[in-house]
């Protein structure tokens, strides 16, 4: 009856887009549909007396929606009204096919993994029937998105699977390639927490349906999954990192399992785990990076016994480790024992070189660290090639007016522009007390500075290590935490 009535079948209106054809401006249909509506409502208002002996005014009132509604059914057809559908065109369109490439598709289900059950689907008819109407892409999903020719390319080894990040790329390609639809076959155990929204806004952009295909089981009942694996992309040698692991589990709840780090063929780290009862249980792990060079870092839980799936129990990352040593410049304003006991505790780190500037008198600066003679001849650098050398700045007990105007500017755009991390040290000329509280150091500071002076004083206190602080590689100074712990 719908389709008799309207033409067009219900579905048809519920996809496509009501649009307005005709070509005088929308304003005059609405300004015409008040204006009659109006004028209607004045001539029954104005002739109420011999209408009401007739009907009632409740009545009036009906009769006045009914007119309106003719009148206004009579000017929108006037506007010519339509239904937009985006449809696809034979031979013009391109339908994506992403198939799930990734370990957990080398799942069994019965006599067959979820790669072979999604292989069977597309070889049994899919392609073909795709093929005899549009042009058809085929990739694999892993990572992202990658091109294959056929099905028989597919191979169940990529170690992650990030849905969000394949149909973000296909949505991409669609700013330069006719592609009308997106044919999505995985199991659905997804590495990136889903589908974020500016994915989901690119594809309604490109008005582009993803159309899934489910292939095994939603849950295995029994398997644990290395489902994260965060480690920094770069490290100093011979330095200390913390990897956060994060497990899932299904059927081991309280079972004990071993997490192993490996990188160059040699163990960095072991941790017995007890599996909890929870989606996701978060291990950190610590480990020395050893010498310089680029590394493959990998995660393993060690299988359990009735383990249904074994493919998903390791991550790799990769791990750049340099020896490089990073250049900091220390100005200082006066002597003091914070300078002299943090330039002995770096001497003897392989990683830090420490270039320092203590003014002795107001118009003597003492230079320890520099590379030659003229390097900071002439005072703190004046031009950013010279700044941005270093990698961090730390400032001591020195008021902001010993730097000029330029100067200031210049360690506001190393921080911004460039990068580099600063470090202010405190003292009784700095912070509040040296006037750093306005642009553009009060940019680069955590802190909102009092507006007041004199605030710098000399208390004597014991520093104890907060539950976080202990854990921190920052604060550790031994390699065991506890031993670290006592040691403070």
């Amino acid at each position: 009856m719908f389709e008799f009535l309207f033409k067009y079948p219900l579905s048809v209106f519920s996809k496509g887009t009501f649009v307005l054809l005709g070509s005088w401006p929308r304003w005059v249909l609405m300004a015409a549909l008040m204006g009659t509506a109006g004028l209607l409502a004045w001539a029954i208002w104005h002739n109420r007396t011999r209408l009401t002996s007739s009907i009632s005014g409740s009545r009036a009132v009906i009769v006045w929606a009914l007119q309106s509604a003719l009148v206004a059914l009579l000017l929108l057809l006037l506007w010519e009204p339509a239904m937009s559908v985006a449809a696809l065109r034979p031979q013009q369109n391109i339908i994506a096919v992403i198939a799930d490439d990734s370990r957990s598709m080398a799942t069994m289900e019965g006599s067959r993994s979820r790669e072979q059950d999604a292989i069977k689907v597309l070889n049994s008819g899919l392609l073909k029937d795709l093929r005899n109407r549009f042009q058809v892409r085929l990739y694999r999903l892993g990572a992202g998105v990658e091109r294959v020719q056929t099905a028989d390319q597919l191979k169940p080894m990529e170690s992650a699977t990030q849905i969000g990040k394949g149909l973000r790329q296909i949505a991409d390609e669609a700013a330069t390639l006719p592609i009308g639809a997106v044919v999505l076959l995985s199991d659905g155990a997804d590495n990136s927490g889903g589908v974020d929204a500016d994915t989901l806004s690119a594809l309604r952009r490109r008005r582009l349906p993803v159309n899934t295909i489910g292939v095994g089981r939603e849950h295995l009942r029994n398997d644990i999954e290395l489902d994260g694996f965060d480690v920094p992309a770069q490290a100093l040698a011979s330095s200390r990192l913390q990897a956060q692991i994060t497990i899932r589990q299904n059927g081991f709840n309280g079972r004990r399992v071993q997490l192993v780090l490996t990188g160059a063929g040699s163990v960095l780290a072991t941790r017995n785990v007890v599996l909890q009862d929870a989606p996701q249980q978060i291990e950190n792990v610590e480990f020395n990076v050893g010498s310089a060079g680029v590394k493959n870092i990998q995660a393993q839980l060690d299988p359990l016994p009735s383990e249904e799936n074994r493919q998903n129990n390791r991550l790799t990352r990769v791990l750049s480790v340099n020896d490089m040593k990073r250049r900091i410049l220390y100005v200082e304003g006066e002597p003091r024992w914070e300078y002299k006991f943090l330039r002995r505790a770096v001497d003897d780190d392989p990683a830090l070189h420490i270039v320092s500037m203590l003014r002795t008198t107001e118009n003597k600066i003492y230079r320890q660290g520099i590379d030659n003679p003229k390097e900071l001849a002439n005072g703190f650098p004046n031009k950013a090639e010279e700044l941005f050398d270093f990698q961090g700045i730390i400032l001591g007990s020195v008021e902001s007016g010993f730097f000029t105007g330029t100067q200031q500017e210049l360690i506001r755009q190393f921080v911004d522009r460039r990068g580099g991390g600063a470090l202010f040290l405190g003292g009784r000329w700095a912070l509040a007390d040296g006037g750093y509280r306005v642009p553009p150091f009060a940019e680069l500071l955590p802190v909102n500075l009092p507006q007041r002076k004199n605030t710098f004083q000399r208390q004597l206190v014991a520093p104890e290590l907060t539950d976080a602080g202990k854990q921190s590689l920052i604060c550790r100074i031994e390699d065991d935490p506890e031993k670290s712990a006592n040691h403070w």
